[in-house]
């Protein structure tokens, strides 16, 4: 494909649309487990060399990361809900994408409820015939307590931004770059 650097995620060969579902299907099975507190399943989502980028810290190894998703659940009031959106995926090679997946979470900490917007930006690897999450870095576009959020996309009346620590205790990162 001259001038892409990617393979076109739309290609309409059968083959390449079983691709994208199996791909669009790992950020579901991704929220559901998370939800569901299901450690196994999250984990077969991941490679074992798998690499996640998060709030505050940057973990490889898919134990690491399971534990890391563990602790942050512990910190919840109860459940949480994390609903996916329909993101985009590009082809890198045959067995390699990446994508983004655009989510909302909700949650309670503290006492308090909140919402949370943000970006996955993934890496897809296919591995003995499966795709899993090679790499997922975490992009958070807002949060906000419930109480707050008419007002968190009106820039005129929305409050200040809190400070990344002032966000349900955990640091955010700065927007998460794109991958090359």
């Amino acid at each position: 494909m001259e001038g892409h650097d990617m393979l076109d995620g739309r290609d309409r060969h059968p083959r390449r649309t079983e691709d994208v579902l199996e791909i669009r299907e790992l950020a579901t099975r991704y929220a559901l487990a998370v939800d569901d507190h299901d450690m196994e399943t999250l984990a077969a989502l991941y490679t074992p060399d798998a690499a996640f980028h998060g709030l505050s810290e940057s973990l490889w190894g898919r134990d690491a990361i399971i534990t890391y998703v563990r602790a942050a659940l512990d910190g919840y009031d109860g459940v949480s809900v994390h609903t996916p959106h329909p993101g985009t995926v590009d082809f890198t090679d045959e067995d390699t994408a990446q994508g983004i997946v655009p989510c909302h979470v909700e949650f309670a900490q503290a006492g308090v409820q909140s919402i949370l917007a943000l970006r996955y930006h993934d890496r897809y690897m296919r591995r003995a015939g499966r795709w899993y999450f090679g790499e997922r870095r975490l992009e958070v576009r807002y949060a906000t307590p419930t109480a707050t959020y008419g007002t968190v996309l009106t820039a005129g009346a929305a409050p200040d931004p809190p400070s990344p620590a002032q966000q349900d205790g955990r640091l955010r990162p700065s927007p998460s770059p794109t991958f090359d």
